[in-house]
């Protein structure tokens, strides 16, 4: 943020046009102010279907996830007293086996199911298997490391009352595995991910796979386009949370946000695998953005809508003109401020360490700013207790890790092929 304050003075003072400043205006300033003022007429459902009105199963895929992990997964599903909980598992382990089996025992009242299918299907497939298992009107999918809270169920289903919803997103926390930079970097990308559900609710991006609920006749009817869904001659693997968010909205159908059905699931244990799910999620995001335009959805989605897919998705590539449009114009800013300390003072300071400096401060502006910019949940940005240390390394690895990741992942978006991040 002190960066584009300098190059907008230098371009006052100079009249020579640059970017950077345009950038962080428009991407930054402009489009979080917008996403929080949108977002403040939200409402979740206070009234709704209840449980006495429908039967709910609980589908929950897995594939090498930790058991431990898992058995709080399955338990926190249970305390919400569903009819019936589907675990798919896609990697046949015996431990699980024997986990079911254990919990089938001590649960006896609670129909549990446990499938297991010899070879490796994949995350749809896996999806499809439970769905056609199933018995309930609605389902409840879970992500295997997703722990809901004791009275989720009874608030995802409520929207359900409104004929037009057929998918609901949940609101989806994180709780820390391992490493604190992708635990506190992932908690801040689902608080934003809350203003930006609550400023598209009635027509999402994405009903997030971790915590989220579908009317069962929903599914059944789109199984074959969620299986068979290819862009070109490959065929779509990953995306499934995307892939059912957009039938809905082709459809005609409305998906809601229900922030009143709170789950957490495991934030990634090491930073590189923080860095592979972003890049599975970027490359998603940018295919489906590709989609949209192509199939006709984007033009007639809300303006919202639009407006959210274009300042997410194209934003890395307004930052890559900034640099790049810095860089041919030669600024000087750094030289300027560091003669004019020289020659105020008489304190001499190193362009390298006067640069650094000022990314320093500039980052711990812009965090504090964007916190206020989309007020973002203040309890729990206070559970986080973020140090200044905290928001320098976070500044480092979106800058140096992320950012050239999407750029990455905008070029190579039709590798959506794997589960990336086990």
């Amino acid at each position: 943020m002190l960066f584009e304050l300098l190059e907008l003075l230098y371009m006052l003072f100079t009249n020579q046009f640059l970017y950077w400043p345009f950038h962080f205006i428009l991407f930054f300033i402009v489009a979080n102010t917008i996403r929080s003022f949108l977002a403040r007429k939200y409402k979740p459902y206070k009234e709704g279907l209840s449980r006495d009105q429908v039967k709910v199963s609980v589908v929950i895929p897995e594939y090498k996830e930790e058991l431990p992990i898992l058995e709080k997964a399955i338990r926190s599903a249970i305390s919400n007293k569903p009819d019936e909980i589907i675990i798919i598992c896609d990697d046949n382990r015996k431990e699980e086996e024997q986990l079911i089996k254990k919990l089938q025992q001590e649960y006896p009242n609670i129909r549990i199911s446990f499938i297991a299918h010899g070879k490796k299907l994949g995350k749809r497939t896996a999806l499809a298997l439970g769905w056609l298992v199933a018995t309930g009107d609605i389902i409840v999918q879970l992500d295997s490391d997703t722990i809901m809270g004791p009275n989720t169920i009874n608030e995802i289903i409520k929207p359900f009352a409104d004929p037009r919803v057929v998918g609901v997103q949940g609101h989806p926390l994180l709780f820390s595995t391992g490493s604190r930079v992708s635990y506190v970097m992932g908690q801040i990308i689902e608080l934003s991910r809350d203003v930006v559900c609550k400023m598209l609710d009635g027509f999402l991006v994405v009903i997030d796979g971790k915590i989220a609920a579908y009317r069962r006749d929903f599914l059944i009817k789109n199984i074959r386009n969620f299986l068979v869904e290819s862009w070109g001659k490959s065929k779509i693997i990953l995306a499934d949370d995307r892939a059912l968010t957009y039938l809905a909205n082709k459809q005609g159908y409305k998906t809601v946000y229900q922030s009143t059905a709170i789950a957490r699931s495991a934030a990634e244990p090491t930073l590189f695998k923080f860095i592979t799910q972003q890049l599975r999620w970027a490359r998603s995001g940018y295919l489906y953005l590709i989609k949209d335009i192509k199939t006709g959805l984007f033009f007639k989605a809300p303006r919202r809508y639009r407006f959210q897919e274009i300042a997410y998705l194209l934003s890395p590539v307004s930052f890559t003109v900034a640099v790049i449009q810095t860089i041919l114009a030669n600024v000087q800013v750094v030289n300027i401020l560091d003669n004019g300390i020289l020659l105020s003072t008489g304190l001499y300071i190193a362009p390298l360490l006067l640069s650094f400096m000022i990314f320093i401060i500039g980052i711990g502006f812009t965090f504090s700013t964007s916190i206020v910019l989309m007020k973002l949940d203040r309890e729990e940005i206070k559970k986080l207790k973020i140090k200044f240390i905290d928001v320098v390394i976070l500044g480092i690895i979106g800058l140096f890790v992320i950012y050239p990741m999407t750029l990455y992942a905008m070029l190579t978006y039709r590798n959506v092929t794997d589960w990336l991040t086990r």
